[in-house]
């Protein structure tokens, strides 16, 4: 790999290496409703059902801009097709009457080759990160927290941390270091029996 112009290495560096992945991101496209009136920029921004600014129009998916308690109150938006299902419902139910309101813990996943790669809840603004598991034995998570709450894992191989841990960033558990990256003690044994109030 050959650094190009403006890459930030101008001097023309070569890194050697056998695979190269390349994240460039996505840009929502959401011109129309910007210039309808929508308020919004990177994405539009959306209430706790899914309204646009517009009377009338509501917005799901990946361009719908949020305030994610999961992300501590920021404005993001959540690029799954999970988060698409989950907005469409709220806004089905806002549409005929029924009270409703967008608060799923985001979730990802991905199978690289023999690999599952599974992401719950979302790592913005971490603090501490923890290891469970053998990188080299290509089964392990790491458990990411803030203020010393679990809000996200990102598991490889490791399905029952991800669907256990799940309970964890729902209730914002405070967890020891040292029981967390202990992979003999199982994280649904760790689920506090009354959770805090995640904010």
């Amino acid at each position: 790999m050959t650094a190009s112009p403006g890459s930030g290495w101008g001097d023309g560096t070569v890194i050697a290496a056998d695979m190269v992945i390349v994240g460039i991101g996505i840009l929502p496209e959401v011109a129309p409703l910007i210039d309808a009136g929508a308020a919004g920029g990177n994405g539009v921004a959306v209430d706790g059902v899914c309204r646009t600014s517009v009377p009338d129009v509501y917005a799901i998916g990946d361009c719908a801009l949020h305030a994610n308690r999961f992300a501590g109150g920021a404005a993001v938006r959540v690029e799954s097709v999970q988060n698409a299902n989950d907005q469409a419902a709220v806004v089905a139910k806002d549409i005929v009457g029924q009270p409703a309101v967008y608060d799923a813990v985001p979730w990802f996943w991905s199978n690289q080759y023999d690999l599952k790669l599974q992401t719950v809840g979302l790592s913005i603004g971490y603090d501490e990160a923890v290891l469970r598991g053998d990188p080299a034995a290509r089964k392990f998570s790491v458990v990411y927290l803030r203020d010393r709450r679990v809000i996200a894992l990102d598991c490889v191989g490791a399905v029952k941390d991800y669907v256990q841990g799940r309970k964890l960033v729902e209730a914002g558990a405070v967890i020891d270091r040292a029981i967390l990256a202990d992979p003999g003690v199982m994280l649904k044994d760790m689920v506090p029996l009354d959770p805090p109030t995640l904010s």
